[in-house]
């Protein structure tokens, strides 16, 4: 009885090693052993928000009242 719980906790014991148990560290090809490919570049020259409709006019608001309190305020 003693062995067959022996021989049972050795196969759990056995049985449940990880993956990452034997995988190689400082260079070697890691846990993915078939994923050594180039890395995926993502959105690559992607330009979002091209074709979007402007709606803000080309022309800004008009700034010289802030660049007067700037000045004015610089100037104490």
């Amino acid at each position: 009885m003693k062995r067959a719980l022996v021989i049972a906790t050795a196969c759990c014991l056995l049985g449940c090693t990880s993956p990452e148990a034997e995988r190689s560290r400082g260079g070697g090809p890691g846990a993915d052993i078939g994923n050594r490919g180039n890395p995926i570049v993502m959105h690559e020259g992607s330009q979002p928000y091209a074709g979007t409709p402007t709606l803000i006019p080309a022309e800004g608001p008009a700034l010289e009242g802030a660049r007067q309190a700037r000045r004015l305020s610089l100037a104490r």
